[in-house]
């Protein structure tokens, strides 16, 4: 819940701000990918390199609805700053981009503060 509530402040803060779609979106990745490689510790679980199966297991619906939300939330305000139309060949690649980021990256962000940080939500 923690990660959703910075998300939506995290979309204000750009949008009063006012940054393009690449720093908006970048940001958020680069500072929560920080963050997980620092608490994780291990290569394996910053690249989140086991089943699907497993990591859902891990993780949680919860957790992992909670982390999909968010980085959509933040896409689509990185997305809405600097509105473009996308051409079908820019949305299939970054819908893969999105999808590859989510699975290998950002899935199990939640799970891993909370192991360092050691607080429940």
């Amino acid at each position: 819940m923690y990660l959703f509530l910075f998300t939506i402040i995290y979309c204000l803060v750009t949008r009063l701000i006012d940054l393009s779609f690449g720093p908006a979106l970048g940001i958020y990745l680069l500072a929560f990918g920080f963050m997980k490689g620092w608490c994780s510790g291990k290569l394996h679980d910053f690249l989140n390199l086991e089943s699907l199966r497993s990591l859902y297991k891990k993780n949680g619906l919860k957790d992992s609805l909670t982390e999909l939300s968010s980085l959509i939330l933040v896409y689509a305000n990185s997305y809405f700053i600097d509105y473009e139309p996308f051409s079908i060949f820019e949305f299939i690649y970054l819908f893969v981009v999105f999808v590859i980021l989510y699975r290998f990256l950002f899935w199990g962000i939640t799970r891993t503060l909370r192991e360092k940080v050691h607080f429940r939500v």
